[in-house]
């Protein structure tokens, strides 16, 4: 009997985790109230031309055909919700399972796709950015001179096609022009300097570090504010 109780309380727990992870299908007027609350990750599973021609405001855009899908989603923090979505639902349905392979522990997925939101008459946005990396690479020996010519290094971690690092663009560089004198800022991207980024840990982005006299003071994960950075600058200066 005490056996078949552990056994029940097994099944219990391993049912209530699988039912914790499983992709929420919704329309197009939950999805638009998902990405309105600004709480989570927007994810445009399409080509860079069907991004191009219009995508939801704020998507992150990493297409599934893409052969480092799996690897550039794993730079998404993993403690947001993962709003997903394709043109009619079903590479998005596909790129919700790999989310949730890799970790991921809420994601929904837009159903019938972007015809419905289209249906519903919300708005795309059209874009001409690039979604492919062209940045040259930092190595570990040019970083390793900027911080010793440097007393104060902001880091940016970030890639082309996440759009919390679009989003953090602005704030960084008014940040690099009030304190061109204090501090040195350096915006990486995590493709073209993937060994830069393992060797400090960095695996979401957008990732922020900053150093002293070539030792890590700080570091942040995600979203942050050009108060928050400034307030750091004059801390360490």
């Amino acid at each position: 009997m005490k056996i078949f109780n552990l056994f029940s309380l097994f099944l219990l727990i391993v049912s209530s985790c699988s039912f914790s992870q499983k992709v929420e299908n919704v329309d197009a007027k939950k999805f638009k109230e998902l990405c309105d609350s600004g709480k989570g990750i927007i994810l445009d599973v399409r080509t860079s031309g069907e991004y191009a021609k219009g995508h939801i405001s704020n998507s992150t855009a990493i297409s599934i055909s893409d052969r480092a899908f799996e690897s550039k989603i794993n730079f998404i923090q993993k403690d947001k919700p993962i709003y997903v979505y394709c043109l009619s639902g079903a590479r998005s349905a596909s790129a919700a399972k790999i989310l949730l392979n890799n970790g991921f522990k809420e994601v929904y997925n837009l159903q019938p796709g972007i015809l419905s939101w289209q249906r519903e008459g919300y708005k795309l946005e059209a874009s001409n950015d690039a979604l492919a990396s062209s940045a040259p690479g930092l190595t570990s020996d040019e970083f390793n001179k900027i911080l010793k010519a440097n007393k104060l290094v902001l880091c940016d971690f970030n890639a082309v096609w996440c759009a919390p690092c679009k989003k953090m663009l602005p704030i960084v560089d008014k940040v690099e022009k009030d304190y061109k004198s204090k501090i040195n800022v350096q915006k990486i991207d995590i493709e073209s300097s993937s060994e830069l980024a393992k060797s400090y840990s960095v695996y979401s982005v957008p990732y922020f570090l900053i150093f002293k006299d070539g030792k890590k003071v700080w570091e942040k994960s995600g979203i942050t504010t050009y108060e928050e950075l400034a307030g750091i600058i004059k801390k360490y200066q």
